[in-house]
């Protein structure tokens, strides 16, 4: 258009921006914004507003004042970009100045700071604006913030606040709250660790698109429920729903996580040949995890270099996990040696790579690997477990001393071990390192130290303050950043048994429900 030349105007500009908020194209709206003082067109509040959601979209909080203070005319609209983006790049306490400051404030600025409550764990403060909004300034949830607020308590795992959100959609809806805020719930109420929740939302749903279908049948599969996803498919054709690509990964995975390799391929073949479905990247991923969990690793290799384009980091990453599973340590370090090139700095290769000899009985690489990570200065990801108790989210990481109940939680983790060891728990070792081991009291003494920072792991620590702090016979919801390890797995199937608990925990890929001593995955994760 420049080079006719044609006249660009405010519309022109506004078009192109809002595309690269979409993209998170940050090159091109930095040029834009070049563009837009260089036109005189910098007075028109909407280009502004569109120019800082550019840079609220790439995470750049700076561009967004840098816009927002050189704009004349500021409205309600402007005042909330800013707020999105300040509470996304700075945080919940500038985030609450920068919504104590604004002269009015819309549905969409009120939500926004309510989901940074939420996602921060921080359920009282998000009660209070929601009462506030509501019955103080006598707003209104419509879908978007109703789903806005459902999302948030997904990710973070807040069932209270999603309840209550459901209870008020009720209320003020009806019954039949819609497909999209329907949806919501049923993802909220499954990636809670409520899939009973979840099937009920979704059975009583009058109206169902393949984005509803879709949430369920993934809820299904993120707790290991193979067969009911089958069913599930079924009915989903049966009703006349056209699946789409996600449908298929939300398949894939659920085998992969219950082994139905036979149905994995029957499926995946079908994508294309039934469905018309062309076979994704995030496919041939699922596929690639689902051989190798069943430890078909050479088959999973040669499906690799079946594909139609280069694998990237997902499909060899899924690969090296099976390796560590299986102790495949020589196929191991030629796709380690490929993710590296890939991403040099992801330390969970490292540290798989490290336990992998340590498995094996290769002390002395396991060894020499974890001084070169410490080298250079390469830190594994702390592992993090949480659960919302009395409304509140309770965080711990591994040897962690900061919670208040400190005291109390040792004492409760001291007693546990003790009733697990009698219930048969021993400490899984296998994959630790044990260093300056010349003799047999060098090594007693080092074991008796692995053993130690096992049971200290995140998410005993989180169990024991469950056990402390919540009503007896009751669920206990645990939810965890990184994979669950073996020893805690073990850990969590006596503990349910022993104190005669339901124990969830969500870990990064999946959930794990323990019952009366066993794991709903069957011991196959």
């Amino acid at each position: 258009m420049r080079s006719l030349p044609l006249p660009l105007d405010p519309v022109s500009v506004l078009c192109v921006l809002t595309k690269c908020s979409h993209l998170g194209c940050v090159k091109t709206g930095s040029q834009l914004h070049a563009l837009v003082v260089k036109l005189g067109v910098s007075g028109c509040v909407r280009v502004c507003n569109a120019l800082m959601d550019v840079y609220v979209k790439c995470g750049l909080v700076g561009g967004v004042r840098r816009v927002f203070e050189d704009m004349g005319l500021k409205t309600v609209v402007s005042w909330t970009v800013v707020l999105e983006g300040v509470v996304k790049g700075e945080g919940l306490e500038n985030g609450r100045k920068v919504f104590d400051e604004m002269p009015e404030r819309n549905e969409v600025a009120w939500t926004v700071m309510i989901v940074g409550y939420v996602e921060n764990g921080m359920t009282r403060e998000a009660f209070e604006l929601l009462r506030e909004m509501i019955f103080g300034c006598g707003f209104v949830l419509n879908d978007v913030s109703l789903c806005s607020i459902l999302s948030a308590c997904s990710r973070s795992g807040d069932v209270s606040l999603g309840r209550w959100v459901h209870g008020y959609a009720v209320k003020e809806i009806g019954r039949d709250v819609g497909v999209m805020v329907g949806t919501g719930l049923v993802d909220m109420y499954a990636k809670c660790g409520r899939i009973g929740a979840a099937l009920v939302v979704f059975r009583n749903m009058p109206r169902r698109n393949v984005v509803a279908w879709n949430a369920m049948i993934g809820g299904l599969a993120m707790h290991g429920k193979g067969k009911d996803v089958v069913g599930m498919f079924d009915s989903m054709i049966g009703e006349g729903v056209r699946p789409d690509a996600l449908t298929f990964l939300a398949l894939l995975s659920a085998f992969s996580h219950s082994g139905m390799v036979d149905l994995g391929w029957k499926y995946f073949n079908e994508l294309e040949s039934i469905h018309g479905i062309n076979p994704e990247m995030e496919h041939y991923a699922c596929m690639v995890d689902l051989l190798g969990r069943a430890g078909r690793l050479e088959e999973a290799e040669a499906f690799i270099k079946s594909m139609p384009f280069a694998p990237n980091e997902v499909v060899l990453g899924s690969l090296f996990g099976s390796c560590y599973t299986h102790g495949k340590v020589k196929l191991g370090e030629r796709i380690m040696r490929e993710l590296v090139q890939m991403d040099p700095h992801n330390t969970e290769y490292h540290v798989l790579l490290s336990n992998m000899y340590a498995l094996s009985g290769k002390e002395e690489k396991a060894n020499f690997l974890r001084k070169v990570l410490k080298k250079r200065g390469i830190k594994k990801v702390p592992g993090t477990s949480s659960m919302y108790v009395g409304g509140q989210l309770h965080q711990f990481i591994a040897g962690d001393k900061s919670h208040p109940q400190t005291a109390g939680i040792y004492m409760m983790l001291d007693d546990m071990i003790r009733r697990l060891r009698l219930g048969g728990y021993v400490p899984n070792t296998s994959s630790q390192v044990l260093f300056g081991c010349s003799t047999r009291d060098d090594c007693t003494e080092a074991l008796e130290e692995v053993e130690q920072v096992l049971f200290t792991h995140s998410e005993k620590l989180a169990l024991a303050f469950g056990l402390t702090s919540t009503p007896s016979g009751s669920p206990i919801h645990i939810f965890k950043n990184l994979r669950i390890c073996q020893d805690c797995h073990s850990a969590m199937k006596i503990a349910s048994y022993v104190y005669n608990r339901k124990i969830v925990v969500r870990d990064r890929y999946r959930f794990h429900s323990f019952k009366q001593g066993s794991c709903s995955c069957s011991d196959y994760w």
